[in-house]
């Protein structure tokens, strides 16, 4: 199919949207849109766009005739965060920190903690409480359970070189084409990306374009590595 100029333009409700992707999956060419949100790209009919931006729905088009007669005018609609409901009661008890209540029950703890360990109570021969023993009583008794945060699982050398071979999104030629890493360095660029820590979960096809922002980054900074350390 012979290739043709694509041009068009992306908005949204509010205005023209720049530094959007124009990703033309069926040639692996990206483009984005200048600060005008104009655009132009490589595609012919029957090609497969896909028009993204990190704070818009992505969305999906299928090119024929029609779309290259004229400058082709794409709306996004923006991605609205949903937050959880919140239940809002009219009982203060539930939402006010009551002093004397906490008093009375932090009280009432240590009165029965003393009736089943006196020993940790007994005075030392100065008649003073032991305060660090107190202290750390009271420690045990209100310590919160602190829930550590999950560890972040990243991607391997290994899932990237099978997402690169198996995946109709991501493929040698987008590698080669658009990242412009050279065949021949293509493990290694795995292996950049490897050490860097990609949070496997952009592996999820939901977050296929914030991979792709990353791989564009990482290539990016790989090329400049290999231009500063090439042998004179």
């Amino acid at each position: 199919m012979v290739s043709q100029e694509l041009v068009g333009k992306i908005y949204d409700e509010e205005s023209t949207v720049k530094g959007a992707t124009i990703y033309n999956i069926s040639k692996a060419i990206i483009r984005h849109t200048n600060d005008k949100g104009d655009f132009k790209i490589e595609a012919s009919v029957n090609d497969t766009i896909i028009f993204y931006s990190l704070f818009h729905k992505q969305q999906t088009l299928k090119l024929n005739k029609a779309h290259f007669s004229n400058t082709l005018v794409i709306e996004l609609k923006k991605a609205v965060n949903d937050l959880d409901e919140v239940m809002i009661t009219n009982n203060p008890k539930e939402k006010v920190f009551i002093a004397k209540q906490y008093k009375d029950n932090f009280g009432l703890q240590i009165e029965n903690d003393m009736k089943e360990r006196p020993y940790l109570y007994k005075p030392p021969p100065s008649g003073n409480l032991d305060f660090v023993k107190i202290a750390s009583l009271i420690g045990k008794l209100f310590k919160s359970k602190k829930t550590k945060p999950t560890p972040i699982i990243t991607m391997t050398y290994k899932e990237l070189d099978s997402l690169f071979s198996n995946n109709s999104f991501f493929t040698n030629k987008l590698l080669t084409n658009e990242l412009k890493i050279p065949k021949e360095y293509k493990s290694l660029f795995f292996d950049y990306c490897d050490a860097k820590g990609i949070n496997q979960n952009l592996l999820l096809k939901d977050n296929q374009f914030l991979l792709l922002d990353k791989l564009v980054n990482y290539s990016q900074e790989f090329l400049v590595i290999l231009s500063e350390n090439k042998k004179e």
